[in-house]
């Protein structure tokens, strides 16, 4: 080989040395760059994970406080001294110590948080609560809805903030006896006279004023044309100045004198009611599967007691009872709080009494073509024939009251209604 060869060889080799190594570094500079972003996209995952944790520790928290109450009172609490809502997501700070640990947030001036600063999964979250779009930066809930915000914080000053409105959604029967379905069966009592009242708590303080709810109500004309044609000779129905079969109402008219809103969706779905009840069954504080061996515990208004077959009420009580299969009531019993008869959709009271029922009673069948609830044709045909029957002696009443509704209704998980991530 020549000098000149050599000399060429050479070169080349460095030449393709230097285009190796420009190679290689372009390569670790690409595999570090992808690192750093991978690294910075995971950090950003989890703060984000972290606000998302703390914005639904805030919605826990809150249906601990407030169950089936408004949200008004704790609004007032978190809103301060000052009693103005005017935490702002975009004034917050991250506090830090020397060594750059988290130590808190600022900048959301007297508002209080729903929940501080919490260490949770390698960082920090935070909630607020504020009021929605609607109510503005006051503390009166007017709708039901609340902005829950939630904050996350990470490594390297990392900061994630998402919002939800929540609404507080409970299930409130709109009449003082509810017979859902297209062809119920109402037989009011006869032999002595009974007391049918919508007017809220039969206008005592705790009632709400002006409140006529129906004595009776029903899911269509058709049904309660039915209702009112089972109208005992001795009975009294009266919501307020509204009396008689006028008492009876067709939930979804508005020009019914009764009307106080739209009808809630619970109550004209067979599916969703189906999954509120056992939605029901697995917050209550009794669940029965045997309606012979029922002992149930102590009365609270707040009390809950699933009983999954038929049953016989043989005593006063209060709260939310529950039954799947027919109810047999002793007309002597007293029960402040509600009755739901959801299943197969009977209720029968008998015996004499006085006993007196202060809420609300509904009955539905849901139990499918088969007669049966629980099993896989339940609702298949939308709502069967509830029936209602006060056949018994004595002079028992069944009011209306909010009081006693109130008090007894189950509180459902705050549903989300809106959400983003700031």
């Amino acid at each position: 080989m020549s000098r000149k060869d050599s000399g060429s060889a050479l070169v080349m080799a460095v030449f393709v040395l230097a285009l190796i190594t420009s190679m290689g570094m372009a390569l670790v500079f690409m595999s570090t760059t992808e690192v750093r972003s991978s690294k910075a996209d995971s950090l950003s995952k989890h703060t984000y994970y972290l606000a998302e944790a703390g914005m639904e520790a805030g919605r826990a928290t809150l249906l601990i406080l407030t169950g089936t109450g408004g949200f008004t009172d704790d609004l007032t609490t978190y809103a301060g001294g000052d009693g103005v809502l005017d935490f702002d997501p975009g004034s917050l700070q991250v506090t830090r110590d020397v060594l750059g640990n988290v130590t808190g947030l600022s900048g959301y001036d007297d508002d209080v948080p729903l929940i501080p600063p919490t260490p949770f999964a390698d960082g920090w979250y935070a909630a607020f609560m504020t009021n929605d779009a609607v109510n503005g930066t006051s503390p009166n809930d007017t709708n039901d809805r609340v902005v829950i915000t939630g904050v996350g914080l990470g490594a390297d000053n990392a900061l994630e903030i998402v919002q939800a409105v929540v609404i507080r959604d409970v299930m409130i029967p709109p009449a003082a006896i509810t017979l859902l379905g297209p062809t119920p069966s109402f037989i009011g009592g006869a032999s002595n006279p009974k007391q049918y009242i919508g007017e809220d708590c039969n206008g005592a303080p705790e009632g709400v004023p002006n409140l006529y709810a129906p004595t009776v109500g029903l899911s269509d004309s058709t049904a309660e044309a039915l209702a009112e044609a089972g109208v005992g000779a001795d009975t009294s129905y009266s919501s307020g100045p509204i009396v008689g079969d006028q008492a009876f109402a067709d939930l979804t008219d508005p020009s019914e004198p009764t009307y106080h809103g739209p009808l809630q969706s619970v109550w004209s779905s067979c599916e969703e009611l189906k999954h509120r009840i056992e939605m029901i069954r697995l917050g209550a504080d009794l669940v029965c599967t045997d309606g012979t061996n029922c002992t149930f515990p102590a009365a609270t208004p707040d009390r809950i007691v699933f009983v999954d077959d038929d049953y016989s009420l043989n005593a006063d009580g209060a709260g939310l009872l529950i039954v799947t299969g027919t109810l047999t009531s002793n007309g002597a019993n007293d029960w402040d709080g509600m009755i739901w008869v959801i299943g197969t959709g009977v209720y029968l009271r008998n015996g004499a009494g006085n006993g007196a029922t202060s809420g609300s009673l509904v009955v539905a069948d849901i139990a499918g073509p088969d007669g049966i609830y629980g099993n896989s044709d339940d609702c298949s045909t939308g709502f069967g024939s509830a029936s209602f029957n006060e056949n018994g002696g004595g002079n028992g009443d069944t009011m209306y009251c909010t009081d006693d509704i109130f008090n007894s209704t189950p509180a459902f998980p705050y549903e989300i209604v809106e959400f983003r991530q700031m």
